[in-house]
């Protein structure tokens, strides 16, 4: 009796035994059966779709403090009191859309002083700007229209009382 149980133990000992170890290697992501790479795969499917999901994009409006073209960092002074007082700053991503007065311009036209609208994204807490409006700076005096004195324009003025009951 003891031979007959020892040699069923022999046969199968070693059958469960290889269950157990390739159920092993199937769960821990080993190389039996390629299922480790699948689930590689599928780890970079998701991350890519993660990716390909645009972030939302903000504006920014304000006169530029600074640009260091070396760096691509561009400092802007916000118009808007609802963007802050404080300076935001911006990394300027190499195939950011530049213009200058609505016509395409480059990086290097980027200069202090001049009135620019941003649009921008937050990734990793950065401020990474992808379109950059720039506007010419204007010499003092130029952009206003030369004041006339009532009258001389062919339109009626209203009188002065007028404007102070009201």
């Amino acid at each position: 009796m003891r031979l007959r149980e020892t040699s069923a133990v022999a046969l199968i000992l070693p059958l469960v035994l290889s269950f157990m170890l390739a159920g092993l290697l199937a769960g821990c992501g080993g190389s039996s059966g390629g299922q480790s790479g699948g689930g590689q795969q599928q780890g970079k499917a998701g991350g890519e779709a993660a990716k390909k999901k645009p972030l939302p994009s903000k504006i920014a409006v304000g006169t530029v403090r600074a640009y260091k073209e070396d760096k691509r960092r561009l400092s802007l002074r916000p118009a808007a009191k609802a963007q802050g007082q404080k300076p935001l700053g911006f990394k300027v991503r190499k195939n950011a859309q530049v213009t200058l007065d609505g016509k395409q311009a480059e990086l290097k036209d980027i200069q202090e002083g001049q009135q620019a609208q941003i649009r921008y994204v937050v990734k990793n807490e950065i401020n990474r700007a992808i379109i950059v409006q720039l506007f010419s700076k204007q010499p003092s005096g130029q952009d206003k229209k030369k004041k006339q004195p009532p009258g001389e324009d062919g339109k009626k003025q209203p009188p002065r009382d007028a404007e102070k009951t009201g």
